[in-house]
C-alpha cells in the first residue's frame, strides 16, 4: 500500500472554542494514520517492538491553510517518501472532498534501540519497504536555533494525561505546550500558518518543564526544557497569519 488514506470528521470533542480541529486533535491523526501504514508496510509498531527497536518522532514540518471545523469532513493521507541510514521521512495531507488541501506536513522519524535509546541502522533493521517520491513540503529539517532572548516564560508539570504507551510524553503535546508558553491573548486573533518543531529528548513523568519564548511579530521561538535549562526536549518555531 503505497498511501494510506482515511476520512474523517471533525467531531465535538476535538474542538477548540472556534469550533476547529484542535492542534494537539491534528497531530494525533497524524500519529494514529502513520501507525496504521506503517503495520500496512510490515514496519509498525508491534513488528519493531518484536526486534527491540522503535520509531521516535524527530522533526515535524506543519503548514495550516486553514483548520477544519466541527463537523466538516475530510480525508487525510500519508505515505513514505525516503529513508536516511538511521531515520524514516513521512507525509501527511488532509483534502476537502473538493480537492482544497486544509493542512499538510512532513515528517522525520528515528529508528532507535528502545533499551540503549540509541538510532540504529534502518536497512539492517528493518525489510524494505515501498516509498512514494512526493513530498508534502519540501522542506531537509533545518536546525531551529534557540531564542536569543525571552519574551515570556512559563512552568508546569509533566501531567500523567500526557504520558504515552511508551511511557514518555506523547509528541502531539509538545505543540500545545508551545503555545501555552504565549502570552495570554497573544494567539486570540492570529491562527498558526507554519510550524516546525525538533524533538530533543522525551519527558517523563516525573520532569518540570519550562517554555522560553522569544516573539518577533508574526514568528515565535520556542524553547522547551527544563526550568534551568539543564535538559532541551524540544524546539519550536511557530509563524503565525491574521485569525479568521
Amino acid at each position: 500500500m503505497e498511501t494510506l488514506i482515511r476520512p474523517h470528521a471533525v467531531k465535538i470533542f476535538e474542538c477548540d472554542r472556534k469550533k476547529r480541529l484542535r492542534l494537539r486533535c491534528l497531530f494525533n491523526l497524524f500519529q494514529d494514520v502513520a501507525d496504521e501504514h506503517a503495520d500496512a508496510l510490515g514496519v509498525g509498531y508491534d513488528f519493531c517492538l518484536s526486534r527491540g527497536i522503535g520509531w521516535v518522532g524527530a522533526n515535524y514540518h506543519l503548514k495550516i491553510n486553514r483548520l477544519p471545523r466541527w463537523r466538516e469532513s475530510f480525508s487525510l493521507s500519508t505515505w513514505a517518501s525516503g529513508k536516511t541510514a538511521v531515520s524514516g521521512i513521512r507525509e501527511f495531507k488532509a483534502e476537502t472532498p473538493d480537492g482544497e488541501v486544509l493542512f499538510c506536513a512532513s515528517s522525520q522519524w528515528a529508528l532507535i534501540d528502545l533499551v540503549k535509546g540509541r538510532p540504529v541502522s534502518v536497512a539492517k533493521n528493518l525489510t524494505d519497504y515501498v516509498l512514494r517520491a512526493e513530498r508534502a513540503i519540501d522542506t531537509a529539517f533545518p536546525a531551529l536555533p534557540l531564542p536569543e532572548r525571552v519574551d515570556a516564560a512559563t512552568e508546569f508539570p509533566v501531567r500523567c494525561d500526557d504520558i504515552d504507551i511508551n511511557d514518555h510524553v506523547n509528541n502531539a503535546v509538545y505543540p500545545l505546550w508551545a503555545l501555552e508558553g504565549l502570552p495570554r491573548g497573544y494567539a486570540d486573533d492570529r491562527d498558526v500558518a507554519e510550524m516546525e518543531i525538533a524533538f530533543k529528548r522525551p519527558a517523563r513523568i516525573d520532569d518540570k518543564i519550562a517554555v522560553f519564548t522569544q516573539i518577533d511579530g508574526p514568528t515565535t521561538l520556542h524553547r522547551i526544557a527544563a526550568p534551568d535549562k539543564s535538559t532541551d526536549f524540544a524546539r519550536v518555531r511557530i509563524r503565525w497569519k491574521a485569525g479568521g
